[in-house]
C-alpha cells in the first residue's frame, strides 16, 4: 500500500485537493490506475488525514521481469506481459505524486511499503520531495565455483537517505 500522510495546517482542505487532483492527473496521463481512499491515521494521538493508495497498476499490460530496482537482466527468455509495475515505473509514479503535493505546497510524509523492502521506502518527507533513486548490487559467496556470469546480483533498495531529499 502507498500511503499519503498530511501534517501542518490546512491537513483536510489539501486532503481533498490532492485526492481530486491526483485522480485528475492519473485520468488525464492515461499511464496509471489505482483506488485512491480519504482516511485518517492516529499518530502520537493526533489525527492525521491520509489518502491510501492502492493497487497502482499500468493500464497498459507490459512485459515484466519482476518487481527489482535498476534496469532488467538481460535474458532471451520471453517475459510475460502484466500491469504490475516495474523500478521506472514506480520512480514516475512517485514523481507524479510529489508532483501533485508541489502544486499544493501540501505538507506530507509519503511511503510504500514493498514486500523487498524492510520498513517504509520514503517518497517525501514534509515538504521535502525525493529526487534520487538508487540501489546497492552485491554478490552472494560463490562456494560451488560457478562462472561469475552464473552468480545472481542481488540488489538492496535504498530507502531513502537524507541526501535524496529536496525542499
Amino acid at each position: 500500500m502507498y500511503t499519503i500522510k498530511f501534517l501542518g495546517g490546512q491537513r483536510y482542505t489539501k486532503q481533498f485537493k490532492v485526492w481530486e487532483y491526483l485522480q485528475a492527473r492519473m485520468e488525464k496521463e492515461g499511464r496509471f490506475k489505482a483506488t485512491l481512499t480519504r482516511s485518517n491515521m492516529w499518530s502520537g494521538g493526533i489525527q492525521y488525514p491520509t489518502i491510501e493508495i492502492k493497487p497502482v497498476r499500468l493500464v497498459k499490460a507490459k512485459p515484466y521481469c519482476g518487481n527489482h530496482p535498476g534496469s532488467c537482466p538481460v535474458s532471451d527468455k520471453p517475459k510475460p506481459k502484466s500491469r504490475h509495475l516495474e523500478w521506472d515505473d514506480w520512480v514516475k509514479f512517485h514523481n507524479l505524486v510529489n508532483r501533485v503535493l508541489n502544486r499544493f505546497h501540501a505538507d506530507a510524509d509519503v511511503w510504500s511499503n514493498p514486500q523487498d523492502v524492510r520498513g517504509k521506502m520514503w517518497i517525501r518527507k514534509g515538504k521535502k520531495a525525493r529526487v534520487k533513486w538508487d540501489w546497492t548490487e552485491t554478490y552472494l559467496p560463490n562456494p560451488f565455483g560457478f562462472p561469475q556470469e552464473l552468480v545472481r546480483p542481488i540488489r538492496v533498495w535504498n530507502t531513502g537517505t537524507p541526501d535524496q531529499f529536496v525542499k
